[in-house]
């Protein structure tokens, strides 16, 4: 029995070393380019960083957060076999949309193989986020300046609600977009279009409403709310930046800074406890078991 329980976990390592190994050369590429691109981007990076703070507080979170399978169950292996069809499909085909698909699948495979079936749940929120922060990370250049005319029309709003001389316009060569308040100009860079905060606020979403037993109505409603959470945010930023640049003097940067950080996590914050708030739909199996009388 020794003997066969040690062949055993002999056979399961090599198996894994043999999968995870094929999987790199397989994801290799795509992996490499997200983590340049997430390097490269400080609005993606602060994405990734949000993702993985969830991801490890839902871990940290869990009964048994200590105990570890590293092995392939049936689900991890499903979920592997999922990521590598996707992989080799989206090469034959050159369909990106399928890499997208294989790269969550593949994200989700590694939990389950690391913590078992208990985080189906977990496991699936996180494939679909990852999945979603790679699409993100595709679109960040298409994205930065419909994002940017956004918050600056969006503050430019709100500044002329309380009656201030603001103006919205482009200026320079390169194009920069200038929000003017009495005469004084502040650029809605790209690092201002606010994509940290709203991809950040789409992934935790996602991440959360998968991992949580939610009803549909309620996956949908903060999965809509998230986008514009991150939006209103960032819109919310630069109208606080700019109403209070005048007090901040010398401090300008302090209070720059002071303001984004407070905010970003703010939002954050606030969308955690929204989702934690909803109700979850009862286990009917956990129910029966209960009112079953055989225990």
């Amino acid at each position: 029995m020794a003997n066969e329980s040690v062949n055993r976990t002999g056979r399961n390592v090599w198996v894994s070393i043999v999968a995870w190994g094929a999987a790199l050369l397989l994801f290799g590429r795509a992996l490499w380019w997200l983590a340049g691109t997430a390097l490269a981007r400080e609005q993606i990076s602060h994405a990734a960083i949000v993702l993985l703070f969830g991801l490890f507080f839902l871990l940290w979170e869990r009964p048994s957060p200590g105990l570890l399978s590293l092995r392939f169950s049936p689900r991890a292996t499903g979920f592997y076999a999922g990521a590598c069809l996707g992989a080799l499909l989206a090469g034959i085909f050159h369909e990106p949309v399928l890499m997208l698909g294989a790269l969550g699948f593949l994200a989700g495979s590694i939990l389950l193989f690391v913590y078992g079936d208990s985080v189906i749940r977990l496991a699936t929120g996180f494939g679909l986020a990852f999945s979603g922060f790679t699409l993100l990370a595709v679109v960040f250049p298409l994205a930065d300046w419909p994002l940017r005319l956004f918050a600056g029309r969006t503050a430019l709003w709100f500044l002329e609600l309380l009656g201030r001389p603001v103006q919205l316009g482009f200026a320079g060569d390169p194009v920069r977009l200038l929000l003017v308040d009495g005469g004084k100009p502040f650029e809605v860079a790209p690092e201002c279009n606010g994509f940290g905060i709203i991809s950040g606020c789409i992934l935790l979403a996602l991440l959360l409403v998968f991992s949580r037993r939610l009803r549909l109505a309620d996956k949908l409603l903060v999965l809509v709310l998230a986008p514009l959470l991150g939006l209103f945010s960032n819109a919310t930023r630069i109208f606080f930046i700019v109403l209070l640049a005048p007090m901040a003097g010398e401090h300008y940067f302090l209070m720059h800074e002071a303001v984004g950080i407070t905010l970003f996590f703010g939002t954050l914050v606030g969308l955690w406890w929204l989702v934690a708030g909803l109700p979850e739909r009862r286990d009917r199996r956990q129910d029966a078991q209960r009112k079953s009388p055989i225990s």
